[in-house]
């Protein structure tokens, strides 16, 4: 076991109508083999009885700091949570899901051995009848600050979620969860924490298991912040590239951002979300306008080139290719 008592990993629980799985997330937080955890649980407004588990927990266990307020959803929940945390670690865990025992202990030792400002890992998605990995091929990746930032925008291996990662506080100290978006809210701090960080290691271990169900935020309904937050994510992280990144940045940034609104285009013209086109339209030209050499690989210049002046042979393309081709469309979809 690690012995490094003098550093304290601060965990951020966000709860909300969730008293039939916190128990269950609370007990894999207590039986971490790495102790010295300071354990912040914030009940989100709930009314379903979450609040007792959590006043419950907090008299057995020293480490639980309980937090109730107002309900004002996860952003800010969480950003309630880094106000107060006081550890030299910091690391989120939602309030249905749960972790293995030796979690923390291999986050802090990578991040200790490497001199890490973000030590990540990988995890398991757990259906009611299924689990799949990301990815659970045991490699270890060590970042430095220009690919961290590239892995974070790309999303090819390393995933967005704060869970399956620790943060030096003081490269978070200014960092908050953006209140205004619900859909990768977490892609868009992750990179903020990425361009803070000058060193970052990834063990592809799959120690965190992220609970789908029905009612989760992640198996909801298309609707408004599904539809346009990404587009909005990757926009904020394209115009601050173009700022203050270099043109390698840029064009990832750019191809993501591309991706995102083409993404949109496929949702909305394969759906009966007509009421959503015009929206879609003007952010088509948006970035149409935008000039710039950026480096780009053939298939997001096939697909920039045909976006912009074959729309419907693209998208009938992608429906094709979804019909036929695709065997998992919504890796969310529960059922």
């Amino acid at each position: 076991m690690l012995n490094k008592n003098n550093i304290k990993i601060s965990l951020i629980v966000p709860c909300y109508n969730i008293r039939k799985y916190l128990p269950r997330c609370i007990e894999s937080i207590l039986a971490q083999t790495y102790k010295n955890l300071e354990i912040i649980l914030i009940s989100d407004g709930s009314t379903d009885g979450t609040d007792e588990v959590i006043r419950e927990y907090a008299k057995k266990d020293s480490r639980i700091i309980p937090i109730f307020k107002q309900n004002s959803g996860v952003s800010d929940t969480r950003n309630r949570g880094l106000d107060i945390a006081t550890g030299d670690y910091i690391g989120f865990v939602d309030g249905d899901d749960y972790i293995e025992p030796e979690m923390y202990e291999t986050l802090l030792k990578n991040a200790i051995e490497n001199n890490a400002d973000i030590s990540h890992c990988g995890y398991q998605m757990v259906f009611p009848s299924r689990v799949d990995y990301y990815y659970n091929t045991g490699k270890k990746v060590i970042q430095d600050n220009k690919k961290g930032i590239r892995d974070i925008i790309v999303g090819d291996y390393v995933e967005p979620s704060p869970c399956i990662k620790i943060y030096r506080k003081n490269i978070v100290n200014n960092l908050r969860m953006p209140i205004n978006i619900k859909i990768n809210e977490d892609v868009l701090f992750n990179f903020y924490a990425f361009v803070n960080s000058k060193k970052s290691v990834y063990e592809d271990l799959p120690f965190y298991h992220y609970i789908l169900r029905k009612g989760s935020a992640a198996t909801s309904k298309i609707n408004q912040n599904k539809l346009f937050d990404p587009v909005r994510v990757r926009k904020e992280i394209f115009e601050y590239s173009l700022k203050n990144l270099d043109n390698e940045i840029q064009s990832v940034a750019y191809s993501s951002y591309l991706n995102s609104i083409i993404n949109l285009y496929r949702v909305v013209s394969n759906s009966k979300l007509k009421e959503y086109k015009e929206e879609s339209f003007i952010l088509k030209g948006q970035i149409k306008e935008i000039k710039g050499k950026f480096m780009l690989s053939k298939r997001i210049k096939t697909e920039r080139f045909l976006f912009f002046h074959c729309t419907g042979l693209l998208m009938f393309t992608y429906k094709i290719y979804d019909k036929l081709l695709s065997k998992n469309t919504n890796k969310y979809e529960v059922k």
